[in-house]
């Protein structure tokens, strides 16, 4: 038997382990539904970490609640770690620089901290996490459309004011959520390429057209950026916070062409990386309701959807439903606002929005199954169950 002695034995343990190796085949057909069984702790993360060492693409995990899901994330950083230390401190979650078995890119989607009928909701402190996530997700489908234009395959319509660069097909995508998150509309993702605006290093832009733009979305100039929404320009340098990113920008520009584009920490203005692109992202948590989704239409076709209950999520948007209605009755002036209705999915809304998805279910029981799919959704061929406990 294996001796195991520390972190990397035990992944080493995990990655050739025969059951994780059938729980990544069975992920290979269009809609399949494995089942994990059994598992305890940390265990989870370390079997969601093999399987997708075997098989990359983007994953969401939606956890009971915010604290496992935090645990969980906690849990996929430090493998993450361990993962970097391997390769001689290289770093992960770098996206257009990955190569195969790069470290994965992390990113929680958390549920917005205010409701959205308190007038001081554009304060919400989880705003920029959630931006963010859907940032990379519109670089990830804009990857995929020019993926599918090279192979001479028909792209479905997106708009774009610039090309995006997508993160590398080897470098995994993980987002960590639960099922409250899950319940509040966003900006689609048609809507979300046409607002949002992306700054190439050595590209043409006047800084006049980029001040312009600014403003016209919603940014504030301010002499110096501190939260997500201002900008402010001294000379050729543009200083601007997006709602996608937890650092403000800074571009600088020698006439009409951008010199550089870098992050810095707006406490003591130091740079904190240089950039190939800034992608900015205005606030577009108030856009026109009829121009929503609902999350799960934001994902990749191929995505992997790792479940505790499904049921859950369903529960959660009736739930939500029920305060914001009550929320709503109590405001002094509802014509001024949307009705809860418009803000929120619905619980048949989401559930069907998991379908077409590969999907894996953490269950009770014996044992890690690959299993037919649910008579909502094809059937999809799988491994024979009956393997022991990972």
């Amino acid at each position: 038997m294996q001796s195991i002695t520390s972190l990397p034995d035990l992944l080493s343990l995990y990655r050739s382990d025969a059951r994780v190796a059938r729980v990544a085949d069975g992920l290979r057909e269009k809609s399949a539904r494995v089942q994990i069984a059994g598992t305890i702790g940390s265990s989870q993360a370390l079997i969601a970490n093999a399987v997708i060492e075997q098989r990359g693409g983007v994953h969401v995990f939606v956890l009971t609640d915010r604290e496992e899901a935090a645990y969980f994330l906690n849990d996929l950083e430090a493998l993450r770690v361990e993962e970097v230390k391997k390769r001689g401190g290289e770093e992960a979650g770098t996206g257009a620089a990955g190569r195969k078995g790069e470290a994965p890119e992390l990113f929680f989607y958390p549920a917005p901290s205010r409701s959205p009928y308190d007038p001081e909701g554009h304060h919400d402190g989880e705003r920029v996490s959630r931006t963010e996530v859907l940032e990379v997700l519109m670089k990830v489908n804009a990857g995929a459309h020019s993926e599918k234009r090279e192979n001479g395959e028909k792209a479905t319509g997106r708009s774009s004011i610039s090309p995006l660069s997508p993160p590398s097909p080897f470098s995994p995508l993980l987002i960590i959520t639960y099922p409250e998150a899950l319940v509040p509309l966003v900006i689609g993702k048609e809507e979300m390429a046409k607002n949002t605006l992306t700054v190439k290093r050595h590209e043409e832009l006047p800084i006049d057209t980029l001040q312009e733009w600014l403003q016209e979305t919603g940014f504030t100039r301010v002499e110096f950026v501190y939260e997500p929404g201002q900008f402010s320009i001294r000379g050729g340098i543009v200083d601007v916070f997006s709602y996608g990113s937890d650092k403000p920008y800074r571009i600088e520009l020698y006439g009409d062409t951008v010199e550089s584009v870098r992050r810095f920490d707006p406490q003591d203005q130091l740079t904190v990386e240089f950039l190939a692109e800034a992608v900015i992202v205005p606030d577009l948590q108030d856009e026109d309701a009829a121009r929503q989704q609902a999350f799960f239409a934001q994902l990749p076709e191929d995505t992997v959807l790792w479940l505790c209950d499904l049921q859950a999520i369903g529960d959660a948007a009736k739930k939500q439903l029920k305060l914001l209605t009550e929320a709503y009755e109590r405001l002094p002036d509802k014509d001024k606002h949307p009705i809860p209705d418009e803000l929120l999915a619905t619980d048949t809304e989401l559930i069907k929005g998991t379908l077409g998805f590969r999907k894996v279910f953490w269950t009770s029981g014996l044992g890690p199954r690959a299993t037919g799919s649910t008579e909502h959704e094809p059937e999809a061929r799988s491994p024979q169950p009956g393997a022991e406990l990972i």
